[in-house]
């Protein structure tokens, strides 16, 4: 399973916030969150890594990118895939193909939930200690983040990529400073633009 996040090191960032997490929280079962898996290889990571110790949801549609969530089929927000597509092909996107992968590998504790992000769509979650938003879209970053950003617990993180650069999807930029990181809920962890990627902690 690939890892897309690997490309900008966003994924050695990830890991070792995801190993802090089982020192900070020793007694938890613990709840991991993603939105927009790709090839799956960030939840497949995760689930080896919490093995044992926790519970990993990958959220995508398992079709490709939403293209129809875009201001228009050629925006950067839709078309920002297309390149990965080229290069690693399709198959491994499906659902099938990922959930026959994590079952060789006996990762039954990663769970994938197919379909867009939607209000609602976190119901079977209480707590969640770990969440990557990566999901390009601005209307689905949005949904993902009013689904999740309440059920975090205190000590526990929101990661959100690429909000932290501007040239590619700059309305998520926008949309991080000017309405997430006002947010009294989070205190600013770390932010790379390099790796496109903000880490928030839970902190009210």
């Amino acid at each position: 399973m690939i890892e897309l996040n690997s490309l900008n090191g966003s994924d050695r960032i990830l890991r070792a916030l995801q190993g802090e997490i089982i020192k900070e929280f020793p007694y938890d079962l613990l709840i991991g969150v993603e939105m927009g898996i790709a090839y799956g290889g960030g939840v497949e990571a995760l689930g080896k890594l919490w093995q044992g110790r926790g519970i990993v949801y990958g959220f995508d549609t398992f079709e490709g990118h939403p293209k129809q969530l875009g201001s228009s089929s050629t925006s950067p927000e839709s078309t920002c895939m297309d390149i990965h597509y080229a290069k690693y092909g399709t198959e491994g996107l499906s659902y099938d193909y990922q959930r026959a992968e994590l079952n060789r590998q006996e990762l039954y504790n990663v769970r994938l939930v197919k379909g867009l992000v939607v209000d609602g769509c976190c119901w079977m979650i209480k707590n969640i200690h770990y969440c990557l938003l990566d999901l390009d879209f601005l209307v689905s970053m949005k949904l993902g983040y009013e689904n999740v950003s309440s059920k975090i617990v205190l000590g526990g993180y929101l990661c959100l990529h690429d909000v932290v650069g501007h040239k590619i999807l700059p309305d998520l930029h926008r949309w991080y400073e000017n309405e997430v990181k006002k947010d009294k809920r989070w205190e600013v962890v770390f932010e790379g633009e390099k790796e496109d990627l903000a880490i928030l902690g839970r902190v009210k």
